[in-house]
């Protein structure tokens, strides 16, 4: 049975038992987090517009520790360019949790209804930097930057949101050593599991720089499982077509494979790119009315409801698209404990139940393959429930070993699942 409250014990914050319910009401539903749903609301006692992020915690049991890092990390910001924090309330097993609204949507949004000029790039960009020299100097990394969570108020601020991964630097351990962020956006040396800091914020914001410039990330045609091999193998990518000698310079700097030489994000604030095309936030304004015509006119927008967590996958578009959100694979070693059990390996839902789920898509004609694939598939469950974070420890194994392998195919990959049971 799930304990909530053994769950939120969390040192020095409050998950209130007041009834959300009660003081919020729900309206329209505005997008589809990494956890659960999120809602435009009115907060009945001061009639402010408010953002309702809801969770059930009885489905997203193994997310627990994501969602109190999220919690966290929102209580401990208060800056113009994070999205405000105001409150957690447990309602049975739902956990509300209440934010600023920004009516404006996200970049990504935004970036549906056409290119964007380079001043309005550089605009976000400044804003984005102003939100990432604040969390670097509190010892905090997003990793996880990208369009998908740049949102906007109606009047054009720009402000980070999505923090369920999170991290905090501290004294003792400045460096990170776990696997987080989405695939395109990934730094190498998160990829690779080196020790990392918040230059891989840096990374991230020079493939969303690119995003913002072209409509997509670096890569896009590759399947996600692929990007994982490439990036690090690969020279890192490059802004090209038709843009300024400055704002070349500028993801360039960003987007150097070792990290000692990406400038900090107060460096690039002050990048001739920066200074030379950003105006001000309210000049963005316009990519939003731009956005609410482009909607009018009858466009299509069925994604924005998960456009804060779902990555696209143009390649082998006559399977089923996986569902490659954010990574969150971390280290089995110093996991916490849960309910008094080892909380499971992250890749068994971010990697493997993908994999199979084409498998059995693509072998549905084949009874007695699919019984077969859906009979490893029970087996890998069962050697997680035996030894929980085997799953993170295999995959490990598979980028460490086989990036040779980066032209398979995903079925190719799954074989290699298979090779890596043989190295733990």
């Amino acid at each position: 049975t799930l304990q909530t409250p053994f769950l939120f014990q969390m040192p020095g914050k409050y998950i209130s038992d007041l009834d959300p319910e009660e003081l919020f009401t729900k309206l329209d539903r505005i997008g589809k987090g990494s956890f659960g749903e999120v809602f435009k609301g009115i907060d009945n006692r001061s009639k402010n517009v408010v953002a309702i992020k809801t969770i059930d915690l009885e489905e997203a049991e193994d997310e627990i520790e994501d969602i109190q890092q999220e919690i966290t990390v929102l209580s401990q910001c208060d800056s113009p360019y994070i999205t405000k924090y105001f409150g957690s309330y447990l309602k049975g097993s739902k956990l509300w949790i209440i934010m600023e609204y920004l009516g404006g949507g996200s970049a990504l949004d935004l970036l549906k209804a056409g290119p964007f000029e380079e001043s309005q790039i550089a605009t976000m960009l400044k804003e984005i930097l102003k939100g990432l020299d604040y969390l670097h100097s509190e010892k905090k990394i997003h990793r996880d930057i990208k369009a998908a969570n740049v949102l906007l108020s109606e009047h054009g601020e720009v402000k980070l949101a999505d923090f369920g991964v999170a991290g905090q630097l501290t004294d003792t351990q400045i460096k990170r050593e776990t696997f987080v962020g989405t695939p395109f956006w990934m730094a190498p040396e998160v990829i690779q599991q080196s020790a990392y800091d918040s230059k891989a914020d840096i990374w991230s914001l020079g493939i969303t720089a690119i995003e913002l410039a072209k409509g997509e990330p670096p890569n896009s045609d590759m399947h996600p499982m692929r990007v994982l091999f490439h990036i690090p193998k690969s020279s890192p990518p490059t802004l090209t077509g038709d843009f300024s000698k400055s704002f070349k310079e500028f993801t360039e700097a960003c987007l150097n494979k070792d990290p000692t030489f990406r400038p900090t994000a107060k460096e690039l604030l002050k990048h001739k790119f920066i200074v030379k095309h950003c105006k001000k936030t309210s000049y963005l304004s316009e990519l939003i009315d731009r956005y609410r015509r482009w909607k009018e006119e009858g466009h299509s927008d069925s994604s924005s409801d998960d456009s804060d967590s779902e990555s696209s996958n143009k390649e082998n578009s006559e399977s089923p698209a996986w569902s490659f959100t954010t990574v969150r694979k971390k280290k089995p070693e110093g996991r916490k404990v849960l309910n008094g059990t080892l909380s499971k390996s992250a890749s068994l839902t971010t990697l493997i139940s993908p994999v199979f789920t084409e498998l059995k898509q693509q072998h549905k004609e084949h009874s007695e393959q699919r019984l077969a694939i859906e009979e490893l598939e029970r087996n890998i469950r069962l050697a997680e429930d035996v030894c929980p974070g085997i799953t993170d420890r295999m995959v490990t194994h598979i980028i460490a070993r086989y990036q040779k392998y980066v032209s398979h195919s995903c079925l190719s990959y799954f074989v290699l699942f298979l090779h890596a049971f043989q190295l733990i």
